[in-house]
């Protein structure tokens, strides 16, 4: 008894101590956003993260949140995560999306193998990237394990150690093909600089190439595989956890605009229409926007801490449950965009400008969305689930 008791108490401990490293690193992000708000020009400009932002965000353990306590990790809330990257996100969509990008990716620091994770998450305060698409050939020649291949939109790539790519493996004796997921390091890839973009221009969402890159079983995993951590976290289904993630920048970013819109309003501003407080119509319009994104980030929230308490409890989260949560993303990024585009509305001519917060944010948060997990073309088999038929819709729905 006297063991139960103590293995209970340590447990409750762990669980403390994880919960004021997460309180510690969201005080540590408040701290820095000043950096990424002064580096938001050089960001447009120069299309990646200056190093100085990179490492004050590494600094304050957001790469740490969703790794496992036993590699350094945090092991942390969904819901935690989601509020750190919305902050970096409403000041920076850029800085936003490479957090979530460089974060998320290592919650498969809990589905590779045990070994490989150990390797490939060595330092758990490295940002790294994915990109799911199974794009690359994973050839089995008599032993020699090799990937090849060329990818888009590896987002986070230029400030990552490690990329996991999506690919096919083929063996010598034709079996096959099967997709996989496989970490390789950065520097085994070609970057090609084709991220020319108007919005999120920060992110270095470059193309990757391999060509005959080794590969390691340990360091390769499937959406499908059992994770080795026995955490909360680990007991979601992988898109419950990295769908949230993500669409917690768009949210970030039309939190932004609406805060921006709102400054304006409260210190007044130089223009021909008049000032934006003593408009009836616009002050209607910016208090619909800011009750619809808080409406749609409280429906995502709520889904997503749902599935948290099942976790916790060691219950299975329901199909139906995990639709719920991609439809509450995707509506989530859809409310941002409108939203977004209502600020810089209410902006006038001032937005139009090159600089523009309002038109940085507007071009962000719609080159968020353009991502693959908000489109549309999901709706039809996630309205099924939402109808109780038990289907499954892999990889999104499990």
């Amino acid at each position: 008894m006297k063991s139960v008791d103590r293995m209970q108490k340590n447990g409750r401990l762990m669980v403390g101590s994880m919960a004021s490293d997460t309180l510690r690193t969201k005080r540590a992000v408040d701290g820095v956003l000043h950096l990424v708000h002064a580096a938001a020009d050089e960001i447009e400009r120069n299309r990646r993260l200056p190093d100085a932002v990179v490492a004050a965000l590494r600094d304050t353990g957001i790469n740490r949140l969703l790794i496992p306590a036993a590699l350094g990790g945090m092991e942390a809330p969904i819901t935690d995560a989601m509020d750190v990257m919305e902050r970096i996100a409403a000041v920076d969509g850029s800085a936003g999306w490479c957090a979530a990008i460089g974060g998320g990716s290592n919650v498969f620091a809990g589905y590779v193998p045990a070994t490989g994770a150990r390797t490939v998450f060595a330092d758990p305060d490295q940002g790294n990237a994915t990109m799911f698409a199974p794009l690359g050939r994973v050839v089995n020649d008599h032993g020699r394990v090799t990937l090849s291949g060329r990818w888009p939109f590896t987002s986070n790539c230029l400030h990552s150690a490690w990329v996991g790519l999506g690919a096919l493996f083929h063996d010598a004796d034709g079996a096959g093909p099967v997709p996989r997921i496989v970490f390789v390091p950065v520097a085994d890839l070609t970057i090609e600089d084709t991220w020319d973009v108007v919005g999120l221009r920060g992110t270095g969402s470059h193309h990757v190439a391999a060509a005959e890159v080794p590969v390691y079983p340990d360091r390769c995993t499937r959406f499908a595989d059992r994770p080795w951590p026995g955490g909360t976290l680990w007991r979601l289904p992988i898109y419950t956890t990295l769908l949230p993630t993500l669409v917690a920048v768009p949210l970030g970013i039309a939190r932004g605009a609406i805060d921006e819109i709102s400054r304006q309003a409260r210190e007044g501003r130089t223009a021909r229409r008049g000032q934006l407080a003593d408009a009836p119509i616009s002050m209607a319009e910016l208090a619909v926007a800011d009750t619809r994104l808080r409406a749609a980030r409280a429906g995502l929230r709520a889904a997503v801490g749902e599935a948290h308490m099942h976790a916790e409890r060691g219950e299975p989260i329901s199909r139906q449950l995990q639709a719920r949560i991609c439809l509450a993303g995707m509506h989530a990024c859809d409310t941002s965009v409108e939203v977004t585009s209502t600020a810089h509305h209410l902006g006038g001519g001032a937005a139009a400008y090159r600089g523009s917060r309002l038109l940085r944010a507007l071009s962000d948060v719609q080159a968020a969305r353009q991502h693959l997990l908000f489109s549309h073309h999901h709706l039809g088999e996630l309205g099924k689930l939402v109808a109780g038929l038990d289907l499954a819709y892999p990889p999104y729905v499990m």
